[in-house]
């Protein structure tokens, strides 16, 4: 009897191992659910000879889902397609780490974006400028490095806890050597959801 009952709990032992692991990451839990929505591109202020992979087409649609979670804790970037226009495949699948951080509440003035006015920008200012290490902000967000048409980037995404306009905020800057500074593309890409 002593053996069955030993059997038993090792059995459910396992079997509490084997779901524990297949569940959605446990790190889910101290994310925001709004950090997990769906966002539609408005408005790109990333500079004008950025390139394609930065320059994202308004109406093109992006998330980041709770179950893209991967072994090493990383989430992918999601790319929808939409209206006949494509997102660069540089976007799609992008690792991306959850940032903890304050609630951002208001837009910080260089995250503005007024199309056809990007030099006007103060983030913009910085052309030319180069950080080699993640930027660091307060505010929570989500980080990612990708090559976006040929240039390493430090991708960070802004989910703001509101409906419509400007409820996320791609940031990218320049993460190459000094040699690649005439390629340089910061930027912001306002969405709304």
């Amino acid at each position: 009897m002593t053996r069955k009952i030993s059997l038993t709990t090792f059995a459910a032992a396992q079997c509490l191992f084997i779901g524990l692991a297949a569940a959605p990451s446990a790190q889910a839990a101290g994310i925001p659910g709004y950090f997990f929505k769906e966002w539609t591109v408005t408005a790109n202020c990333t500079e004008a000879h950025a390139g394609l992979a930065a320059r994202v087409q308004p109406g093109l649609k992006f998330e980041v889902a709770s179950d893209s979670v991967a072994a090493d804790g990383s989430y992918a970037l999601q790319t929808l397609d939409a209206g006949g226009q494509q997102w660069a495949a540089e976007w799609n699948g992008m690792k991306l780490e959850y940032r903890a951080g304050t609630k951002m509440t208001t837009l910080p003035a260089d995250f503005e974006c007024i199309p056809g006015s990007e030099s006007s920008s103060p983030f913009l200012a910085m052309s030319g400028y180069v950080q080699t290490a993640e930027p660091y902000y307060e505010q929570q967000h989500w980080y990612g490095l990708a090559t976006l048409h040929g240039q390493l980037e430090h991708v960070l995404i802004f989910p703001r806890d509101l409906q419509g306009e400007k409820s996320a905020i791609i940031v990218l800057q320049s993460a190459s050597a000094p040699t690649d500074l005439q390629l340089d593309d910061d930027g912001v890409i306002h969405s709304r959801n």
